[in-house]
């Protein structure tokens, strides 16, 4: 997960419900930001706190680019693969378990990634040029069958667009890749995490091409599906290989049943909508990794987290955003 803006507190969902929680500027406008016109928005029925809009262009931000899949395929070594360390920038905050050795994880380690129910999660990994970084993403429907969405970070991080030898391995297992790999030839991103980086809505996508054996990527392992505008308080099944203590970045993890809680107070202090929070001990490497509702939807990935908070999670609203970038990347062939 990237390193976040300073953790000022949790605000519960209760609290906001209460009116209990203000910030500059914040006002009383209904939360929606990602879903709807400016102003009293609604998702589902529900509200929430939004802060103030920023003046953002409406085209999608993105990157076209040749990469030889042969060449990316022989790049990506296991031994590489292995010493990926996960996008976070300089000063990643660790996660807790790594400060106090007792703390054990929580999640559920999937031991067959390669089961239908999984195998449209998959790791990312890309050539930094002074290092191997690596993500989380997930397979999601697109008429070519070949879309990956992931955190805005995993695909544009410090005013760099992560272009060289990204893919993208489904069902990964310790450095093998029972689906092959696909690599990208397109990365695309909310204009607001373009512009100046803005949590809120830290959302990326890919289009890759085809694996060794020429199958798209949705034919080789399915596609999720990815609803925008959706109330915030759902229960998520939260996917991502992480990599950071007690995790070691080998096996696809899951957070089952994980509960809306309420929102990152933080988020108040940048435009858009606020940040979801939800119990779950994911690390820095699962970046990316979906937030699944109704068995099959993706609804928000993991972006970031706190080292002094082992067991919460924190993911951007989808709103409209993202189903503008979820329709640009779909018109990527």
């Amino acid at each position: 997960m990237r390193p976040s803006r300073h953790h000022i507190l949790l605000a519960l969902v209760g609290a906001l419900a209460a009116g209990a929680i203000a910030a500059p500027g914040a006002g009383a406008a209904a939360r929606g930001d990602h879903g709807g016109a400016e102003g009293g928005r609604h998702h589902g029925g529900s509200s929430s706190t939004e802060a103030p809009a920023a003046a953002e262009s409406t085209e999608t931000p993105s990157i076209s680019f040749a990469e030889e899949p042969a060449a990316a395929r022989r790049f990506w070594t296991p031994e590489r693969m292995k010493a990926a360390r996960p996008v976070e920038g300089p000063n990643a905050a660790a996660h807790a378990s790594s400060l106090n050795p007792t703390l054990t994880a929580t999640s559920e380690t999937i031991v067959d990634p390669t089961e239908p129910a999984y195998r449209v999660n998959g790791a990312i990994f890309i050539n930094e040029g002074f290092g191997y970084g690596r993500c989380s993403g997930t397979s999601v429907v697109s008429p070519t069958k070949s879309g990956v969405i992931t955190a805005g970070h995993c695909v544009y991080d410090e005013g760099i667009w992560s272009d060289r030898k990204w893919v993208f391995v489904p069902g990964y297992h310790h450095g093998e890749r029972p689906f092959g790999t696909f690599t990208a030839h397109w990365l695309g991103t909310t204009p607001a995490w373009h512009g100046h980086e803005n949590e809120n809505y830290d959302v990326g996508a890919a289009v890759v091409g085809r694996n060794e054996k020429g199958q798209t990527l949705a034919a080789a392992v399915g596609a999720d599906r990815l609803k925008t505008g959706l109330s915030p308080d759902q229960t998520f099944d939260v996917y991502g290989y992480p990599v950071e203590k007690p995790f070691n970045g080998g096996t696809l993890q899951v957070c089952r049943e994980a509960s809306f809680e309420g929102h990152d107070f933080g988020s108040l202090f940048e435009p858009g909508p606020l940040d979801l929070a939800i119990s779950c001990d994911d690390s820095a490497g699962g970046s990316g990794g979906a937030w699944v509702i109704e068995g099959n939807v993706v609804n928000s990935v993991t972006t970031y987290g706190y080292p002094d908070d082992p067991f919460t999670d924190f993911g951007p609203y989808f709103g409209q955003d993202v189903a503008s970038l979820y329709a640009r990347a779909k018109q990527i062939k």
